[in-house]
C-alpha cells in the first residue's frame, strides 16, 4: 500500500472538506474526474479512507465538560475493560498506553451529574486499580484531521 504524490494531494483536499465534489477536486488538482473517482475508490479499498465524519461543536450540543481519565488496569483484563469502556457514548477516545498508567480515556459530558455517574461505573469495575480524572479547562488545539499537512510519502523497496 503506497501513496504517491497525487493520492496525497487528493487526501489533503478531502481532509479540508470531505463533502467536496469530485469535479471540484479535479479542477483544483487539474486532473480528470475519472482519475479522482478511481483514486478515491482505490484509497477506500485499501482502507486508507475509512469513512467521512461530521465535525460537531460539543459546546453547541451542550457537552460542556471534557475529561481526561487515566486508568491503571490489571494487565490480564486490559483489553476486555477497554473494549467495554469503548461502548459508552461519553467516551470519545480510548488509548492503551505505556508509562505509569495502562490507559487514557477522553470523555465528554453534558454536566457534572453525568460525569459523576460515569466515574461511579468506573469505580465499580474491580479490574481498575487506580483512576485519575482531569477536567479540561481550555482547549488550545484539537485537530482530529489534517494529518497530511507535513506528510511525505515513504519509498518502500
Amino acid at each position: 500500500m503506497t501513496l504517491d504524490e497525487l493520492d496525497t494531494e487528493i487526501l489533503k483536499v478531502l481532509e479540508n472538506d470531505a463533502r467536496i465534489s469530485y469535479r471540484s477536486i479535479s479542477e483544483k488538482l487539474e486532473i480528470s474526474v475519472g482519475t479522482v473517482h478511481n483514486r478515491i475508490a482505490k484509497l477506500k479499498e485499501q482502507g486508507i479512507i475509512k469513512g467521512y465524519l461530521l465535525h460537531l461543536d460539543d459546546q453547541k450540543l451542550n457537552y460542556t465538560l471534557k475529561v481526561v481519565i487515566s486508568l491503571n488496569i490489571k494487565g490480564t483484563k486490559l483489553r476486555d475493560i477497554l473494549s467495554k469502556l469503548s461502548e459508552y457514548p461519553q467516551v470519545t477516545n480510548v488509548y492503551s498506553i505505556s508509562g505509569s498508567v495502562s490507559a487514557v480515556l477522553m470523555c465528554r459530558f453534558q454536566n457534572m451529574n453525568d460525569f459523576r455517574d460515569f466515574t461511579n461505573i468506573l469505580n465499580e469495575e474491580e479490574s481498575i486499580r487506580q483512576m485519575e480524572t482531569n477536567i479540561v479547562l481550555d482547549v488550545y488545539k484539537e485537530d482530529l484531521h489534517h494529518l497530511l499537512s507535513n506528510f511525505k510519502p515513504l519509498d518502500k523497496k
